[in-house]
């Protein structure tokens, strides 16, 4: 990979995380585009940490609230953050059931193509019923919808199914009001993608520290630039982008206005599908 493809992928992922467009199927998408095939689980994973980087910035305030609640400091932070713990249960159980078919579904860019359009389907349904019906705030989250939250994205995440724009369809779904899914949705995305960065990214990133062979399944395909400098440069883009993603999707769900993300995942997700069956 040259420095270009490097900064490509890290604006394309950074950008799509957060916005209800799923930024695997675009990631996916791109490298197939740039380097004419996927590129390993592992750096997608450490692109990810670069989003991490800009969540924990952007909500800086409620992430403090939710440390404070972890040691008795403050009690609807210690509430949120149980919640937060729940959710990571079936999300956990879910995506290590689901690791091995994720990984062979990045071969595929017809299934993307499938998941954005039941991306597409829930948020148009999310946002007809967040205009309809007054939902609970953030601070009335139940053990309920942290498993269904969770299960969501544990099943989706990793196959094209918009981690940001499921989990805060799911939320309105089992009551919740829209600003306050989406509020649960960023901050629980915090340990998700931490764990996910950790557990993949760290194949990748370990061997590179070590000066070690890196496993054939992380190998980044060779070209101007050192892995390393591959990796800081690409999770520093999406650092920045990120940043700049999250402010946009949390003023568009003030009020609900995802219709307009519904369609552009229509109409992408026919792109990946022709695109896939066509053997690209």
């Amino acid at each position: 990979m040259n420095l270009l493809q490097v900064i490509l992928l890290g604006l394309v992922q950074g950008l799509t995380e957060f916005l209800p467009v799923s930024s695997t199927a675009h990631l996916t998408l791109t490298e197939n585009l740039l380097l004419g095939h996927s590129m390993p689980l592992a750096f997608d994973m450490l692109l990810h940490a670069g989003t991490l980087v800009a969540l924990i910035i952007y909500f800086r305030k409620e992430l403090g609230r939710v440390l404070a609640g972890c040691v008795g400091r403050d009690e609807e932070g210690r509430k949120l953050a149980v919640m937060l713990f729940v959710a990571m249960i079936p999300t956990g159980v879910f995506g290590l059931l689901t690791r091995g078919t994720k990984e062979l579904a990045k071969e595929h860019l017809w299934v993307y193509g499938l998941c954005l359009w039941f991306t597409a389907a829930i948020l148009f349904l999310a946002n007809r019923l967040a205009k309809t019906r007054p939902g609970r705030p953030i601070g009335e989250v139940t053990w309920k919808d942290a498993l269904w939250v969770g299960g969501i994205q544990g099943i989706g995440g990793g196959f094209g199914l918009s981690r940001s724009g499921s989990t805060i369809a799911m939320g309105v779904f089992s009551g919740l009001e829209l600003p306050a899914s989406a509020r649960f949705s960023f901050l629980l995305g915090i340990p998700t993608i931490l764990a996910a960065s950790v557990v993949e990214g760290g194949k990748l990133l370990k061997p590179l520290l070590l000066h070690k062979p890196v496993p054939p399944e992380a190998m980044i395909p060779g070209g101007g630039l050192h892995p390393l400098t591959a990796c800081a440069v690409g999770v520093a883009v999406a650092a920045v982008a990120g940043y700049g993603a999250i402010g946009l999707l949390d003023r568009f769900t003030r009020k609900p206005k995802l219709n307009g993300f519904a369609l552009y995942c229509l109409a992408a997700g026919l792109v990946m599908v022709v695109l896939g069956l066509r053997g690209a």
